[in-house]
């Protein structure tokens, strides 16, 4: 029964953990604009064009060395090092949904 069980959280846990995909260290630049519905955004220029990037999460390091709730850094120009993790999730319809989120691990000031 024990065995039973262990193969059966094994097996879960695979299924699991193979719906999680993470791309590692990406790079851009663009001008901090603040925060709204809780994630970072920013206006990031490639090229001729603009694009807003909505960033959900900080790590520790970036956490404790740039305070990004606060409105001190709006219109701060910065080099943002992230990852990217997909997801599949159920939604509310049933139906399988990948969901992205983007984790900035580094930040740093552009002159």
């Amino acid at each position: 029964m024990k065995t039973k069980i262990l193969v059966l959280t094994i097996a879960f846990l695979s299924l699991t953990l193979s719906s999680f995909t993470i791309s590692k260290n990406q790079v851009v630049s663009g001008v901090y604009d603040g925060v709204e519905d809780t994630n970072y955004v920013f206006t990031i220029t490639k090229g001729d064009k603009t694009e807003r990037m909505e960033f959900n999460y900080l790590s520790e390091d970036v956490f404790e060395n740039f305070d990004l709730d606060s409105d001190e850094l709006i219109g701060t120009s910065f080099t943002i090092t992230y990852e990217k993790e997909k997801e599949m999730i159920v939604n509310d319809d049933g139906e399988d949904e990948e969901v992205e989120y983007l984790t900035i691990t580094k930040l740093s000031v552009n002159d």
